[in-house]
């Protein structure tokens, strides 16, 4: 603090906290804090206690000397000088009180030496001393701020009477007080003693260490409080989220069920309305019967008033013409419509509102975890690049605040890919959790545009998350083939169609053998089921085959123009389309082969050189495609799957190759040609995926099984 800050607030520095009013005798407890003796004596008093005082600012317990006398305890020499200055700050407007004669003058001086205020007649004496001829003396209304400076830099004198000019020196042990040269002789003669200046060097090693400890624990706090701040903003943030969330929720479920409200009112009104009309329509006709029977009766009343017996006997064969037939049988129509009144009734969706009842629209989750989102970190290829098609992958890592891998059953973990537009540009990401704060992360890239993969824990992002991907488009090679020509166990004559289960089992059409063969992905025989016939768990010239959710195999059973459903051990279950002749779509030639993906349902039409879509109902939607051999045209497509980026691969048979599309049917690539070699086809007629991208091709000349990465 300078010297004029000092001033400024010296009022302040020379008040006593619990008087209010400048220190006298100013006392110093361990704790640092300073008080008036007699505030101190005051507060011994009112305690009721005899060895042990409360320190006003902190309520510390404090030791009373051993003598009894809170004067024994230190004194805070640097109030002492503080109280000096403020008398030579105030000196023009307060009088100084003189350290020799007691009385008190507004025209004073102050002997560095002496440490002591002199008035005007004291002075002269203390001049004539010899001893005190090179003092410095100063008046002071002449003090400058160095010279305020030399009387806070003043030593400290032994407070013990008569000693009062005597510098402090040393230290007692026995005492734990400091002392000077006359103290060591007398007061402390025989105590252990040792020079003040080395108590102090080794009292200023241990304060600057504390000093250095305590500054590290605030710079702990200060991160604990900024900390503290930003889970308080994560709290604010995350609240506010949370209820967005629901009010967003709860809207939609407002909007949805006013919108189900509208559709059922409406639906209502349509009945009410038809009804009505049938029953007015009935009422009308009615009406008209009555109408006309009336004027028949009163037509035929008139006829036996009027008419004579011999005409009235004449006309049996006209009777019926005064009450008509229809009239009659229209009347019984209405009278028995009106039998089967119809009815109206609101059947509530109770389930729906004890559901509400009991659950609620949702629930609100609060729970405390260590997992810190900044923290957490990411390792592997997966979140720098990746390859169109094949599987990627990362590991995510949870960890603390300290960066220690860390659980929580309860965090949330979400893992999105993206492209710059935002949408998702990767399918099937799957996320294992490891139960020990890791877990692996899988996905297979769809787009070769920039994207990013984005990683939140609690809903915030991990360290260094959005990550920037370098997608790299897809190349294949060839890196296995197995089978053979033949109809012994694993050989093959004439491979159709192909599908792969979950396992990674490998389902085969064996066309010319007449069944279906299932083998590893590794090329292993596994099991086989079929043979030429016409019996339920008979097969005659198969062809296409696919694999539903549930691991069944489905067998297009050309021979028997039927669709053959059997379990994955190849025990029949159900068949469709016997005896229903050649099936009927929207302008289909020669449908070879349909799958089901996402919507839609895809089929090729090999007469037509097309591949045509339908939605899940079979209403159809568009289709693509001609024949010819340029990209995107087709000599005979066949068989048809959906790679891991959700791109359709089309067998383009006659062409030797295979094609691959978005669903739209815009053409992205194609591989193959015509040949025997590795990479090379003769009449490719069908594809499946392996859980790791790789893409297994039914060679049928060839007669092999071909797997590209």
């Amino acid at each position: 603090m300078d010297i004029k800050t000092l001033l400024d607030n010296l009022h302040e520095e020379v008040s006593c906290s619990v008087c209010m009013t400048t220190f006298t005798e100013p006392k110093i407890l361990p704790c640092l804090h300073s008080f008036c003796l007699h505030c101190l004596n005051e507060i011994l008093r009112t305690s009721g206690g005899h060895d042990m005082i409360a320190c006003p600012e902190c309520r510390r317990e404090v030791q009373v000397p051993s003598s009894g006398n809170l004067k024994d305890l230190p004194t805070n020499f640097r109030i002492n000088s503080l109280l000096d200055v403020l008398a030579i700050k105030e000196c023009h407007t307060a009088r100084v009180k003189c350290g020799n004669c007691d009385e008190s003058s507004r025209h004073s001086s102050y002997c560095f030496q002496c440490c002591a205020f002199w008035c005007d007649e004291c002075i002269i004496a203390h001049n004539l001393i010899k001893a005190n001829k090179e003092h410095r003396v100063l008046a002071l209304k002449d003090f400058e701020d160095q010279d305020i400076e030399d009387v806070l830099k003043r030593p400290a004198f032994c407070q013990q009477k008569h000693h009062e000019k005597e510098d402090l020196k040393f230290f007692c042990k026995n005492c734990d007080v400091a002392i000077c040269n006359l103290c060591v002789a007398t007061i402390h003669d025989g105590h252990a003693k040792i020079v003040l200046e080395e108590v102090a060097s080794e009292r200023k090693i241990q304060v600057r260490s504390v000093i250095e400890t305590q500054k590290k624990n605030i710079e702990h706090k200060k991160n604990v409080i900024a900390d503290l701040e930003r889970q308080c903003n994560h709290i604010e943030a995350r609240g506010n989220a949370v209820k967005r969330d629901i009010h967003k929720f709860a809207e939609n479920m407002i909007e949805f069920i006013e919108k189900k409200k509208k559709e059922m009112l409406n639906k209502a009104d349509k009945q009410i309305k038809e009804s009505l009309g049938c029953v007015r329509t009935q009422q009308c006709e009615v009406k008209r019967q009555v109408k006309l029977l009336e004027t028949a009766v009163e037509k035929a009343e008139t006829f036996l008033k009027r008419y004579t017996n011999a005409e009235i006997a004449q006309i049996d064969k006209s009777l019926n013409m005064l009450l008509p037939d229809d009239v009659s049988d229209v009347g019984k129509q209405a009278a028995s419509d009106l039998e089967g009144l119809r009815q109206f009734r609101f059947k509530e969706n109770k389930t729906l509102l004890g559901s509400l009842h009991s659950d609620g629209i949702g629930s609100f989750q609060s729970y405390v975890t260590n997992t810190c989102a900044h923290q957490s970190t990411a390792e592997g290829k997966g979140i720098n690049e990746a390859i169109v098609g094949l599987e990627s992958n990362f590991l995510l890592t949870t960890r603390n605040a300290e960066g220690e891998q860390c659980y929580n059953e309860r965090d949330s973990v979400t893992v999105e890919i993206k492209n710059q537009q935002g949408h998702d540009c990767a399918t099937e990401v799957r996320l294992k959790d490891e139960k020990d704060g890791s877990y692996k992360v899988r996905y297979f890239l769809k787009d070769t545009g920039k994207c990013q993969v984005s990683v939140k824990v609690n809903e915030e992002h991990i360290r260094g998350s959005p990550f920037p991907i370098k997608p790299k488009p897809r190349q294949f090679r060839h890196v296995l083939s197995f089978g053979k020509q033949g109809s012994s166990v694993g050989m093959l004559c004439c491979p159709y169609g192909m599908a792969v289960n979950e396992r990674d089992e490998i389902a085969v059409t064996d066309n010319k053998n007449h069944r279906v063969q299932v083998f590893s992905s590794d090329g292993t025989y596994l099991r086989s089921f079929g043979g030429k016939g016409n019996l339920d768990h008979q097969l005659r010239d198969p062809l296409g085959l696919s694999v539903d959710r549930n691991g069944n195999i489905i067998v297009a059973d050309k021979g028997n123009k039927v669709i053959k459903t059997f379990s994955p051990s190849g025990q029949f279950l159900y068949k469709l389309g016997e005896d229903e002749g050649e099936g009927e779509g929207e302008g289909f030639t020669s449908p070879f082969h349909c799958i089901q993906y996402d919507k839609y349902l895809i089929v090729s039409d090999d007469g037509d050189h097309c591949i045509k879509v339908f939605d899940i109902n079979g209403n159809f939607l568009y289709k693509f495609g001609n024949k010819g051999n340029r990209d995107g045209e087709f000599n005979s497509p066949r068989f048809l799957s959906v790679n891991k980026a959700g791109h359709l691969m089309v067998c383009d048979k006659n062409n030797d190759r295979v094609q691959v599309f978005e669903l739209s049917g815009k053409f992205i690539t194609k591989f193959g040609k015509q040949g025997n070699g590795p990479g090379e086809f003769k009449d490719p007629t069908s594809t499946a995926v392996l859980s790791d991208g790789r893409i297994v091709v039914a060679d049928w000349l060839n007669h092999r099984i071909q797997i590209f990465e």
